[in-house]
């Protein structure tokens, strides 16, 4: 949805005229799939460890990637348009 012209002279004056609001958006999607690379990688990490020293059993490793992968691929379905 486009803004109208008072609420494009509004963010601009707000913003100091250096950013629009599809900057905002990409930084905001930015953020939030690195976040998200960064938790996988943790969680992929974390669970590799516990299969490691045995206190996680193979299976619960796969179904962890699985359900990453799901999160990810739905994550950029709904927002990264």
């Amino acid at each position: 949805m486009a803004m109208t012209s008072a609420q494009q002279t509004a963010w601009t004056a707000g913003t100091g005229g250096s950013a629009t609001p599809s900057d905002l958006n990409l930084l905001i999607l930015g953020c939030l799939f690195g976040f998200l690379f960064l938790f996988a990688a943790w969680s992929l990490l974390q669970a590799y460890q516990g299969v490691k020293n045995k206190t996680v059993r193979m299976d619960k490793l796969a179904e962890t990637a699985i359900r990453l992968v799901v999160l990810i691929l739905m994550s950029l379905f709904f927002y990264a348009h």
